[in-house]
């Protein structure tokens, strides 16, 4: 039976074809952001990236909390889904003429995707304790909005930056608070009946859609390159890192999330825990598809600090996120990780001086032996409680 339009999943659920296809966007959204930084890099641009990043990670997060409470068997949810679909992809065309002569475009489709979404929200979830959370969020997103507008009627792109980042942090910042709304309160518990399985799926669609757009545009890149030795050594480090992420990703990092929302407390505080962490993996991993088209650019090319952090930085922040998603969300850290991280940031004055290849193999050796140890703790800690199965015990913090 489909599930409720009003009342949320009352069993776990798998992602609908609907959701798969408004995925789509977001190769096109990943691949667009790494090109203008490719492009144009500047400590500019890499705000704007980041800027641009959170809004649509923002998009995709909120469409999915929909999708999880909204029968997408409903031609008319189907549709809402697209029409988020076009939105998002209007705003991907616009990237980064955002900070240009497209702004007013960009940010109408951005408050229309989630204006339009969360009105209709209210108008599915009315009658029932969860009718709370789209007026809430109506109201949150009136206020960011006249920031996000003053932002396009600002002049220069530093002024548009600071006041976009300042209406990023009213939209992040909301569910942190409960959304708070005069004579409304904040959100309760119980306004949240969510699917782990669903989310935990949907999280690992997403990290599949980075790993393969980075791929892709690490592949274009080398096809465009003289394919040499040094650019097929720069393209086949890439490669050993991009899968080496998934790796980790996938043999450790999300095991048990499904289970941990169903038995939360509070899931929808954790599954927030859960978003922000992923939003930084999937930096850490578009990053990384960055770092190894400057390899494939210059494979040879000048030594510098600003090589280590270009190449060296995806990841880094792929591991970070990582280590945030396992303390925030499972109360474990996991120290060979951490060890990693650390002795990547120890080595980067050593490899200011190497050439990009070099440094590169830094970063996919990193990644490796994290994998390694992934493998063999996962037969040293199968008879011990593990914090992230779920289960009752006390924390551990295996090495």
């Amino acid at each position: 039976m489909p599930r409720k339009v009003a009342a949320g999943p009352v069993d776990p659920v798998r992602s609908s074809a609907v959701e798969l296809f408004f995925d789509l966007v977001f190769i096109f959204t990943l691949g667009r952001l790494s090109a203008t930084l490719v492009e144009e890099p500047s400590l500019l641009a890499d705000a704007q990236a980041v800027i641009f990043l959170l809004a649509f990670w923002w998009i995709w997060y909120n469409t999915n909390l929909a999708t999880d409470s909204l029968d997408c068997e409903r031609p008319t949810v189907q549709i809402l889904i697209i029409c988020v679909m076009l939105g998002s992809l209007l705003m991907s065309i616009n990237v980064p003429d955002a900070f240009g002569d497209q702004a007013f475009v960009f940010v109408s489709a951005y408050l229309g995707i989630h204006l339009g979404r969360t009105l209709i929200m209210a108008v599915y979830l009315r009658g029932t304790p969860a009718w709370r959370r789209p007026v809430r969020g109506l109201a949150w997103y009136l206020l960011s909005g006249t920031v996000w507008f003053a932002g396009v009627a600002a002049s220069g792109d530093d002024a548009r930056v600071l006041l976009w980042a300042f209406a990023l942090a009213i939209d992040y910042s909301g569910p942190v608070l409960g959304w708070p709304v005069p004579g409304l309160g904040r959100a309760r518990a119980n306004e949240w009946h969510l699917s782990g399985e669903h989310l935990n799926e949907r999280y690992r669609q997403f990290i599949i859609l980075a790993l393969g757009e980075t791929i892709l545009a690490t592949a274009n890149f080398y096809r465009l390159s003289a394919r040499d030795l040094a650019d097929t050594t720069a393209f086949l480090l890439t490669f050993w890192t991009v899968v080496f992420l998934w790796w980790t990703y996938f043999y450790r990092t999300t095991s048990s999330l499904a289970v941990k929302i169903d038995t939360a407390a509070d899931p929808y505080r954790l599954n927030l825990r859960a978003s922000y962490t992923h939003l930084v993996m999937v930096g850490g991993i578009l990053l990384t598809g960055i770092g190894g088209e400057l390899m494939l650019k210059e494979p040879g090319g000048q030594r510098s600090a600003g090589n280590v952090v270009a190449i060296l930085i995806g990841p880094l922040t792929f591991l970070v996120g990582r280590m945030l998603f396992e303390i925030w969300v499972f109360g474990r850290l996991t120290r060979h990780c951490l060890a990693a991280v650390v002795a990547c940031l120890v080595l980067s004055p050593v490899a200011a001086r190497l050439p990009p290849l070099a440094v590169g193999l830094l970063g996919a050796a990193a990644i490796t032996v994290v994998a390694i140890f992934d493998l063999t703790h996962r037969a040293r800690i199968a008879g011990e409680v593990n914090p992230v199965s779920g289960e009752d015990g006390p924390r551990r913090y295996p090495a």
